[in-house]
């Protein structure tokens, strides 16, 4: 078995992480990647713990061996959410610590760990330009195929960003800030902290979102943009051989920092397929189900609004919200081995705790 990996920002790495960790050894797993073109994203981000296992794991790093210089995330504090907007915190267990991590920082060292044949390469056709049994895609949002894809309902669509240099070593869990025109999450890196505004570019203009984001945390000036579109593709296989992998797939706004999660997920339900022990209409089916799931979660959040009564928040409880009966089951009656999309029946007894304590 030869797979080729297209890319090496997140996707690309969990997606060669997890092949390498599953397959026999004398499989082979090359990633083409061009970092002129397609540079790796520098600002910080954070993940669950499932996706922290499996980097730690395979590339035997720890909290004292730390190459990519990943930060504690103990989970996630809220700000200004709800009626009256009061703090709430969403923790991980003590013992189930996740971490912030830089992309640019974990691509380097999956690229040098030694397990993969690494060719710099800039690819535009991966089923002409590359002899692999199963190629995943990991080339990012742009020139997709438009017929492909369905549109997931959330209230954001563009991202401010700023990179100030200073740890913070109080800050151990991603900070989620309710602003009039969004929110704001704030990150903790080894060296530096990553702030990114996210906005709606409809309801509020880049000027006003950047002036509110500049003054709100004593930032000099923005280093960063992106005006992005909540999506997921109809079919994860296309082509002979190939699979949609990171925001080649999808992309919903990462209240909770789910993307990594989707990426692991999507390489286990092609895993599935790959070796003949599902279907691609049962992985496809799973990973829209996957992405409704978060689609329904992140919008439960905006229904019950915020401190600020803007055309902002206005707007996002007005979006259709049509949980399923999945989701209210656990809503109302939970079990304890319950999970609904990434989150578990103990996320949301926090969430619906600090809701309810609103009305």
């Amino acid at each position: 078995m030869k797979i080729a990996i297209v890319g090496a920002g997140n996707a690309g790495c969990i997606t060669a992480l997890h092949f390498h960790k599953h397959l026999e050894i004398d499989n082979e797993i090359v990633i083409y990647h061009s970092p002129d073109e397609h540079p790796i994203e520098r600002v910080g981000q954070g993940t669950f713990n499932r996706p922290t296992e499996l980097i730690s794991s395979v590339l035997d790093i720890n909290w004292y061996d730390n190459p990519i210089d990943a930060t504690f995330k103990s989970g996630i504090l809220y700000e200004g959410w709800g009626k009256p907007g009061n703090k709430f915190f969403h923790p991980f267990h003590m013992e189930q610590m996740s971490m912030h991590f830089v992309p640019q920082k974990l691509s380097k060292v999956v690229l040098e760990s030694g397990y993969f044949n690494v060719i710099e390469k800039t690819v535009t056709d991966p089923e002409k330009e590359i002899d692999a049994n199963v190629i995943f895609d990991c080339r990012g949002r742009h020139n997709r195929d438009d017929s492909n894809y369905e549109a997931l309902v959330n209230p954001l669509n563009s991202v401010l960003l700023y990179k100030k240099q200073g740890r913070d070593p109080n800050l151990i869990y991603t900070r989620s800030i309710a602003t009039p025109n969004g929110w704001t999450f704030v990150i903790p890196n080894v060296d530096s902290v990553s702030y990114g505004y996210l906005y709606n570019n409809t309801i509020t203009s880049k000027e006003d979102a950047r002036k509110d984001f500049l003054n709100r945390f004593d930032l000099p000036e923005i280093d960063g943009e992106l005006i992005f579109e909540n999506y997921m593709a109809k079919n994860i296989f296309v082509g002979e051989r190939t699979v949609l992998q990171g925001n080649r797939y999808g992309f919903i706004e990462p209240l909770e920092a789910s993307s990594l999660g989707i990426y692991q997920t999507i390489a286990r339900q092609s895993w599935d397929v790959i070796f003949g022990i599902r279907d691609i209409s049962y992985c496809n089916l799973k990973m829209r189900t996957v992405m409704k799931e978060i689609e329904t979660f992140i919008l439960w959040n905006y229904q019950h609004g915020s401190k600020y009564d803007t055309p902002f928040w206005k707007y996002a409880k007005s979006l259709p919200f049509n949980p399923d009966e999945r989701f209210n089951t656990i809503l109302n009656n939970p079990k304890e081995d319950d999970v609904y999309g990434q989150w578990n029946t103990g996320s949301f007894k926090i969430f619906k705790k600090h809701y309810h304590s609103q009305l």
